[in-house]
Order: structure tokens, then sequence, then C-alpha cells
């Protein structure tokens, strides 16, 4: 299947380097030109654009629920609904609650969400043929998902780049730094961005086709799709001065590339007969 994405992926990666390289020069005008924090449309993507990081491990332990024939099996993909929904819930809390709130609503909405998820589940009809492999595509998103975040979570502490609106808070752009010159464990967590990268998580829609013969022929959509998303949520991010075109850049290379070695690993050890 990576041979099929690699027009899309070499475009991709020499986008990413011309972006980076771009930023280099227009970072800081950048984001003084386009920052405004009351925009309702970046506002809107503030709150919502990590969704598809947010909502993989519920789908995905929905879907190993159902498409598991053992109990141990069953259980984990109950676990994992559970828990991602409980950390979707805790998300949603920190936008629209009081921070001493936060946790009991992640817990409570969460749990909502999870049960709601697994009864609906019921619903959805799966052919025998494609069991497994919706079975080892499920489990896939997970592992990404947590790959990234931890990508993104150690990159963040040890370049300790300064937020834009954070040098808009003190009034001075003297704490602005290139992306290329880590600043080591500062508390500042500019570089790279997680809501872009959180968003790149919707290119592993770009596995569908391990599982259906009709996702075949639209493996164009699932990269436009994603792609679309990621640079909309990427834009939103400069517009509220929460991370720079670099931050954006990289934040999104992190999400594509943890999803393209998973279908690398798939190709290899799971889908061998596949195109």
């Amino acid at each position: 299947m990576l041979k099929k994405y690699m027009p899309y992926t070499i475009g991709f990666y020499l986008a990413a380097v011309v972006t980076l390289i771009t930023a280099s020069f227009v970072d800081l005008k950048l984001d003084i030109a386009l920052n405004n924090t009351a925009d309702p449309f970046s506002l809107w993507f503030e709150a919502t654009g990590e969704m598809p990081c947010r909502l993989i491990g519920v789908f995905a332990g929905v879907l190993i629920y159902y498409v598991s024939e053992n109990k141990i099996s069953k259980l984990l993909g109950l676990l994992v609904n559970m828990g991602c929904a409980t950390y979707l819930g805790y998300h949603i809390a920190s936008y629209f609650f009081k921070e001493e709130n936060n946790i009991l609503f992640g817990i409570v909405f969460g749990i909502g969400i999870g049960i709601v998820a697994q009864y609906l589940g019921q619903f959805i009809s799966i052919s025998e043929e494609m069991k497994k492999g919706l079975f080892i595509i499920s489990v896939t998103g997970v592992i990404v998902m947590f790959i990234q975040l931890g990508c993104i979570e150690v990159v963040k502490t040890v370049w300790g780049r300064v937020r834009f609106r954070d040098l808009l808070a003190v009034g001075s752009y003297e704490a602005f730094s290139q992306w290329y010159v880590p600043k080591g464990i500062t508390g500042h967590r500019s570089f790279p961005s997680g809501h872009t990268a959180g968003a790149a998580m919707s290119y592993l829609m770009m596995l569908l086709p391990y599982v259906s013969e009709k996702w075949k022929e639209k493996r164009a959509l699932c990269f436009i799709i994603p792609l679309i998303y990621t640079s909309i949520v990427a834009y939103t991010r400069l517009v509220m001065g929460a991370h720079y075109l670099s931050d954006v850049a990289m934040g999104g290379v992190i999400g594509f590339t943890t999803v393209i070695i998973a279908i690398a690993v798939l190709d290899k050890k799971f889908f061998k007969t596949e195109e």
C-alpha cells in the first residue's frame, strides 16, 4: 500500500521542507499579520481541532470489541473505548468548564460517550472477511495515536519555544526563537503544534483501503481529506497566536510520519498480499 501512496508522500514531505525553510524567514511576521484571537472560526477549531486524535480510541475500541471472537480481545476493546472516551471527556471539559471541575466532568461525560458508542456499535454491519483487517487497523490506530502524543510531548518539552501569544502578553518579541534552535526545558511549549499533530491523525483514513475494496479506488481522497482538514486546523493556530508556521508544519509532519510508518509495518507484517 505504501507504494500506492508514494506520490502523495513525496509531495507532502517536499511541501513540508519548503514550508519549514519559508518559516525560517516569516514565522514572526506571519503571526503578527494573522493574529486575531476573536475570530470565531479559529476559536471553534481551537476547541475541536484535535478531535481526530481524541476520537480514534473510541472508534477503535468499539470496533475491536465487535470484530473480536474471544473474550480477552473484547475486554481490550471495551477498556480502550471507555479509557479514550474519558480522555475525550476531559478534553471537552478543559474548554467549557472551570479547571477544578475538569476531572469530574471528564469522567462522567466521557463514560457516557463510551457507553453510547458501545451501544451504537452493535448496529454496524461488518462482513466476516473485513473483521480481521478492521481488528488490525483499529489496534494500529490506537498505537499510532499514543506514539504521536508521546513524540509531541517530548519535543515540546525539550524545545522550550515561546508561543507568539506569550510574546504579546509581555509586550516584546525579544524572546522569539527560530524553530531549529532548541531552548531546553523552559516550560514553554510552542514547537511543535499538538493541535496540528492531533488533526493529522485523520491521515489514518489512509488505512481504509486495507479493509475495503471500494476505498482502494479512493486512495486520493484518503489523503486529500485529511490534508485539507489538517491545513485548516494549522491555519487557525496561527490566527489564535498559539503557534508559528514552523510549529504547525512540524506538527503535521510528526502526525503524518507516524501513519506512514504504520503503513510500512502493516505492508510488511500483516497485508503482504495487498497492492
